[in-house]
Protein backbone atom coordinates (compact mmCIF):
# COMPACT_ATOMS: atom_id res chain seq x y z
CA UNK A 1 0.00 0.00 0.00
CA UNK A 2 1.00 3.56 -0.66
CA UNK A 3 0.85 7.07 0.51
CA UNK A 4 -1.29 9.08 -2.23
CA UNK A 5 -0.59 12.70 -1.58
CA UNK A 6 -2.89 14.50 -3.81
CA UNK A 7 -2.75 18.46 -4.61
CA UNK A 8 -4.28 20.81 -6.79
CA UNK A 9 -8.16 21.90 -7.21
CA UNK A 10 -10.61 19.31 -6.47
CA UNK A 11 -10.83 17.45 -9.98
CA UNK A 12 -7.13 17.28 -10.00
CA UNK A 13 -6.86 15.50 -6.82
CA UNK A 14 -9.78 13.22 -7.23
CA UNK A 15 -7.60 12.02 -10.79
CA UNK A 16 -5.11 10.85 -8.66
CA UNK A 17 -7.30 9.56 -6.10
CA UNK A 18 -8.56 7.24 -8.62
CA UNK A 19 -5.57 6.77 -10.78
CA UNK A 20 -3.51 5.71 -7.59
CA UNK A 21 -6.47 2.92 -7.02
CA UNK A 22 -6.20 1.70 -9.99
CA UNK A 23 -2.44 1.49 -10.40
CA UNK A 24 -1.46 0.14 -6.73
CA UNK A 25 -4.91 -0.94 -5.16
CA UNK A 26 -5.45 -0.16 -1.44
CA UNK A 27 -3.83 3.21 -0.90
CA UNK A 28 -3.22 5.61 2.37
CA UNK A 29 -5.01 9.34 1.30
CA UNK A 30 -3.01 12.19 2.82
CA UNK A 31 -5.80 14.99 2.05
CA UNK A 32 -3.21 18.53 2.91
CA UNK A 33 -5.94 21.57 3.65
CA UNK A 34 -4.03 24.75 3.09
CA UNK A 35 -4.30 27.18 5.15
CA UNK A 36 -4.00 30.00 2.84
CA UNK A 37 -3.39 30.47 -0.92
CA UNK A 38 -5.02 28.46 -3.45
CA UNK A 39 -6.35 24.78 -3.21
CA UNK A 40 -9.01 22.87 -1.59
CA UNK A 41 -9.56 24.07 1.68
CA UNK A 42 -12.30 21.48 3.18
CA UNK A 43 -11.66 17.62 4.18
CA UNK A 44 -12.33 14.53 2.24
CA UNK A 45 -15.01 13.48 4.05
CA UNK A 46 -16.54 17.01 3.92
CA UNK A 47 -17.37 15.60 -0.11
CA UNK A 48 -17.09 11.93 0.17
CA UNK A 49 -17.89 9.08 2.25
CA UNK A 50 -15.14 7.14 0.98
CA UNK A 51 -12.57 6.48 3.61
CA UNK A 52 -8.53 5.29 2.69
CA UNK A 53 -6.34 5.42 5.48
CA UNK A 54 -4.36 1.93 5.46
CA UNK A 55 -0.64 1.87 6.60
CA UNK A 56 1.22 2.84 3.85
CA UNK A 57 5.08 2.86 2.89
CA UNK A 58 6.32 5.03 0.19
CA UNK A 59 4.69 8.50 -1.22
CA UNK A 60 2.85 9.09 -4.33
CA UNK A 61 2.08 12.71 -5.63
CA UNK A 62 0.08 13.99 -8.63
CA UNK A 63 2.26 15.67 -10.27
CA UNK A 64 2.29 12.91 -13.12
CA UNK A 65 -1.06 11.56 -11.70
CA UNK A 66 0.47 8.04 -11.98
CA UNK A 67 -1.55 7.33 -15.50
CA UNK A 68 -0.57 10.06 -17.40
CA UNK A 69 -3.65 8.21 -19.60
CA UNK A 70 -5.98 9.86 -16.96
CA UNK A 71 -4.85 13.59 -18.32
CA UNK A 72 -6.95 13.94 -20.93
CA UNK A 73 -8.27 17.29 -21.04
CA UNK A 74 -5.93 18.33 -23.46
CA UNK A 75 -7.72 18.80 -27.09
CA UNK A 76 -8.38 14.83 -28.65
CA UNK A 77 -7.03 12.99 -25.26
CA UNK A 78 -10.24 11.06 -24.68
CA UNK A 79 -10.13 9.29 -28.16
CA UNK A 80 -6.84 8.24 -27.39
CA UNK A 81 -7.38 6.71 -23.91
CA UNK A 82 -7.26 2.34 -24.28
CA UNK A 83 -10.66 1.05 -23.62
CA UNK A 84 -9.30 -1.52 -21.12
CA UNK A 85 -7.29 1.10 -19.12
CA UNK A 86 -10.95 3.53 -19.17
CA UNK A 87 -12.59 0.55 -17.89
CA UNK A 88 -10.67 -0.13 -14.70
CA UNK A 89 -10.78 4.17 -14.03
CA UNK A 90 -14.29 3.83 -14.42
CA UNK A 91 -15.09 0.75 -12.15
CA UNK A 92 -13.14 2.88 -9.63
CA UNK A 93 -15.17 5.73 -9.99
CA UNK A 94 -18.22 3.99 -10.04
CA UNK A 95 -17.15 3.54 -6.25
CA UNK A 96 -17.11 7.11 -5.33
CA UNK A 97 -19.92 7.63 -2.91
CA UNK A 98 -20.30 12.16 -2.16
CA UNK A 99 -21.92 12.60 1.25
CA UNK A 100 -25.65 12.47 2.26
CA UNK A 101 -26.36 16.00 1.53
CA UNK A 102 -24.35 16.37 -1.98
CA UNK A 103 -26.26 13.01 -2.92
CA UNK A 104 -29.75 15.03 -2.01
CA UNK A 105 -29.08 18.12 -3.74
CA UNK A 106 -27.86 16.33 -7.25
CA UNK A 107 -31.07 14.17 -6.60
CA UNK A 108 -33.32 17.85 -6.16
CA UNK A 109 -31.78 19.20 -8.84
CA UNK A 110 -31.64 16.66 -11.52
CA UNK A 111 -35.48 15.85 -10.73
CA UNK A 112 -36.22 19.88 -11.12
CA UNK A 113 -33.79 19.78 -14.44
CA UNK A 114 -35.15 16.85 -16.24
CA UNK A 115 -33.69 16.36 -19.60
CA UNK A 116 -30.41 19.05 -20.27
CA UNK A 117 -26.99 19.72 -21.74
CA UNK A 118 -24.31 20.83 -19.53
CA UNK A 119 -22.28 23.83 -20.43
CA UNK A 120 -19.18 23.68 -18.74
CA UNK A 121 -17.65 27.10 -19.20
CA UNK A 122 -13.60 28.01 -17.38
CA UNK A 123 -12.54 31.48 -18.43
CA UNK A 124 -9.39 30.62 -16.44
CA UNK A 125 -9.59 34.52 -15.31
CA UNK A 126 -9.14 33.76 -12.19
CA UNK A 127 -6.21 32.58 -11.86
CA UNK A 128 -3.06 34.89 -11.69
CA UNK A 129 -1.86 36.06 -14.57
CA UNK A 130 1.71 35.62 -13.04
CA UNK A 131 0.74 31.74 -13.08
CA UNK A 132 -2.01 31.15 -15.83
CA UNK A 133 -2.53 33.22 -18.96
CA UNK A 134 -5.62 31.40 -20.25
CA UNK A 135 -7.81 33.88 -18.77
CA UNK A 136 -6.23 36.77 -21.38
CA UNK A 137 -6.94 34.69 -24.16
CA UNK A 138 -10.89 33.62 -23.59
CA UNK A 139 -13.04 34.54 -26.49
CA UNK A 140 -16.90 34.71 -25.53
CA UNK A 141 -17.54 34.97 -29.05
CA UNK A 142 -16.21 30.99 -29.45
CA UNK A 143 -18.56 30.25 -26.42
CA UNK A 144 -21.61 31.44 -28.85
CA UNK A 145 -21.39 30.14 -31.12
CA UNK A 146 -21.70 27.15 -29.69
CA UNK A 147 -24.48 28.08 -27.64
CA UNK A 148 -26.02 29.37 -30.58
CA UNK A 149 -26.81 25.93 -31.71
CA UNK A 150 -27.95 23.73 -28.16
CA UNK A 151 -31.89 23.72 -28.67
CA UNK A 152 -32.35 21.80 -24.99
CA UNK A 153 -32.33 23.42 -21.90
CA UNK A 154 -29.03 24.62 -20.30
CA UNK A 155 -27.46 24.44 -17.32
CA UNK A 156 -24.74 26.73 -16.84
CA UNK A 157 -21.38 26.83 -14.75
CA UNK A 158 -18.80 29.23 -15.02
CA UNK A 159 -15.80 30.44 -13.27
CA UNK A 160 -16.41 34.13 -14.03
CA UNK A 161 -19.86 36.42 -12.83
CA UNK A 162 -18.85 39.02 -15.51
CA UNK A 163 -19.17 35.98 -17.90
CA UNK A 164 -22.21 34.70 -16.31
CA UNK A 165 -24.03 37.66 -16.27
CA UNK A 166 -23.26 38.14 -19.79
CA UNK A 167 -24.40 34.67 -21.16
CA UNK A 168 -27.61 34.98 -18.86
CA UNK A 169 -28.36 38.17 -21.23
CA UNK A 170 -28.31 36.36 -23.85
CA UNK A 171 -29.45 32.58 -23.38
CA UNK A 172 -31.94 30.96 -20.75
CA UNK A 173 -29.75 29.14 -18.64
CA UNK A 174 -30.21 27.65 -15.44
CA UNK A 175 -27.80 27.56 -12.33
CA UNK A 176 -27.96 25.74 -9.24
CA UNK A 177 -28.34 28.05 -6.17
CA UNK A 178 -25.12 28.66 -4.08
CA UNK A 179 -24.44 28.85 -0.53
CA UNK A 180 -21.22 31.24 -1.77
CA UNK A 181 -19.95 32.02 -5.56
CA UNK A 182 -19.58 29.51 -7.61
CA UNK A 183 -15.77 28.21 -7.68
CA UNK A 184 -15.02 29.00 -3.86
CA UNK A 185 -12.02 26.98 -2.71
CA UNK A 186 -11.97 28.76 0.35
CA UNK A 187 -15.07 27.36 2.04
CA UNK A 188 -16.96 23.91 2.67
CA UNK A 189 -20.12 25.06 1.13
CA UNK A 190 -18.11 26.37 -1.41
CA UNK A 191 -16.45 23.11 -2.40
CA UNK A 192 -19.84 21.04 -1.79
CA UNK A 193 -21.47 23.44 -4.38
CA UNK A 194 -18.46 22.83 -7.38
CA UNK A 195 -19.48 19.01 -6.70
CA UNK A 196 -23.07 19.00 -7.03
CA UNK A 197 -22.42 20.91 -10.31
CA UNK A 198 -20.00 18.63 -11.71
CA UNK A 199 -22.04 15.49 -10.92
CA UNK A 200 -25.28 17.27 -12.53
CA UNK A 201 -23.17 17.81 -15.61
CA UNK A 202 -22.43 14.20 -15.92
CA UNK A 203 -25.63 13.36 -15.64
CA UNK A 204 -26.74 15.37 -18.11
CA UNK A 205 -28.05 14.30 -22.11
CA UNK A 206 -24.20 16.37 -23.75
CA UNK A 207 -21.82 17.86 -22.00
CA UNK A 208 -19.86 20.77 -23.38
CA UNK A 209 -16.42 21.24 -21.61
CA UNK A 210 -14.30 23.83 -22.14
CA UNK A 211 -10.78 21.99 -23.67
CA UNK A 212 -7.86 22.27 -20.92
CA UNK A 213 -10.55 21.89 -17.90
CA UNK A 214 -10.21 19.43 -15.80
CA UNK A 215 -13.71 20.46 -13.96
CA UNK A 216 -15.47 19.61 -17.29
CA UNK A 217 -12.95 16.74 -17.78
CA UNK A 218 -14.46 15.09 -14.55
CA UNK A 219 -17.72 15.89 -15.78
CA UNK A 220 -16.77 13.43 -18.63
CA UNK A 221 -14.96 10.82 -16.43
CA UNK A 222 -17.78 10.72 -13.80
CA UNK A 223 -20.62 10.03 -16.80
CA UNK A 224 -18.72 7.23 -16.90
CA UNK A 225 -17.15 8.42 -20.55
CA UNK A 226 -20.35 8.59 -22.49
CA UNK A 227 -19.60 10.04 -25.78
CA UNK A 228 -21.98 12.73 -25.70
CA UNK A 229 -19.06 15.29 -24.76
CA UNK A 230 -18.21 18.17 -27.27
CA UNK A 231 -14.55 20.34 -26.55
CA UNK A 232 -15.21 23.66 -26.77
CA UNK A 233 -12.05 25.70 -27.62
CA UNK A 234 -12.52 28.73 -25.88
CA UNK A 235 -9.04 30.17 -26.27
CA UNK A 236 -7.03 31.69 -28.41
CA UNK A 237 -3.93 32.68 -28.32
Amino acid sequence: MINCTPYGGISNRMKCIISSIVKHGDINLRWDVPKSGGGVRCKFNDLYKNIYNGNAIGSVSDCKFIHPQMNTHNEGGKDKLPIDLKKRYIEVIKTLEPIDYISNKIKEEKEKLGEYSAVSVRTFRSFPAEYNSWGRHFKIDNLFKIMDKIESKILLTCDDTETTNLIKQRYDVYTTPKRTKFGDFTTVEGMQDILIDQYLGSLSTDIYGTNMSSFSEMQWWLGQCKPNYHEMSLHKR
